[in-house]
């Protein structure tokens, strides 16, 4: 009972100080929706992205990109589909439209470092899950997309209040959950987690962004002995946060100097070269990703 009580005064706390949530962009459900019937028509599917021309066209260059690894052009939305597979369709239509939510992206603004470190997380969220051999590759790059989404919300609901949590983070090198803990009251992880709750995200995404700072495991035995193709996915968006850090993109904040300090590093064993090789890799996969969201 304490703790539930303890809940509605945080959500309580929240809410007064930031009012309403805002609304999931309509897209994201309504192609959440229709990819999580196997037997949905994809005509269906076409009809919805062709009616923001924006987006479609968004989609089909995302759709081209070797970042999602297609060997042969695509020049039509039913191609794309037909082609990358109503999961990762799921994955490009989150990403373009919470791209579309970062309304201040010029250089070095709030919003243009949280996409920026956002992008590269994401980023470093697929390379990490393709080597686990993961069995949920597209609900981690979506972990990777949406594990700051609070940190927009606060950015853009309480202006100089929050600025001021920024500078004092970036200023004194600090972590942002416990700074936002201890000046407001909430963390970004608790404003995530209300969001993607209130958006009807799966719940292992809204899992995933909540415990992505201090990830337990609570399975019989200990993290090293599952297989890593069934890692949860806040260990593995833990790592991907740390890794896209260390490639310089977003806020100068806490870093983490030792990559083997973190859970999935100890669990698997990580080689330090292989995890360089992995930041050098998001690095390079970054610079044309961005050009793609950008341009």
């Amino acid at each position: 009972m304490e703790k539930v009580i303890e809940s509605n005064i945080l959500i309580d706390k929240m809410l007064s100080t930031l009012g309403e949530l805002p609304s999931s962009p309509k897209i994201i459900s309504a192609v959440m929706r229709l990819t999580s019937d196997p037997e949905t028509d994809i005509s269906q599917i076409e009809k919805l992205l062709s009616a923001d021309q924006s987006l479609a066209a968004k989609l089909l260059k995302l759709s081209n990109s070797s970042f999602y690894g297609q060997r042969k052009s695509v020049a039509t939305l039913r191609q794309a589909i037909l082609i990358i597979g109503f999961y990762t369709l799921r994955s490009l239509v989150v990403a373009t439209s919470i791209h579309s939510l970062y309304s201040n992206k010029n250089a070095n603004s709030n919003e243009s470092k949280l996409w920026e470190h956002s992008l590269a997380t994401a980023i470093a969220c697929r390379i990490l899950a393709k080597k686990l051999g993961h069995f949920h590759i597209e609900e981690i790059f979506m972990a990777g997309l949406l594990h700051d989404i609070g940190k927009l919300v606060m950015t853009q609901k309480m202006g100089e209040n929050y600025e001021k949590v920024c500078k004092k983070v970036e200023n004194e090198r600090l972590k942002f959950h416990e700074v936002e803990e201890s000046e407001l009251g909430f963390t970004h992880c608790d404003v995530g987690m209300m969001l993607l709750n209130k958006w009807n995200l799966p719940q292992e995404l809204s899992n995933a962004v909540y415990m992505h700072h201090q990830p337990k495991f609570e399975g019989e035995g200990s993290l090293s002995d599952l297989e890593p193709s069934k890692i949860p996915i806040e260990f593995v968006l833990q790592l991907a946060n740390h890794l896209a850090k260390h490639t310089g993109h977003g806020f100068n904040d806490y870093l983490v100097e030792d990559l083997n300090d973190l859970k999935l590093v100890k669990a698997l064993n990580f080689d330090k070269d292989e995890l360089e090789k992995i930041v050098e890799e998001v690095d390079t996969e970054f610079a044309s990703e961005l050009a793609l969201f950008e341009g």
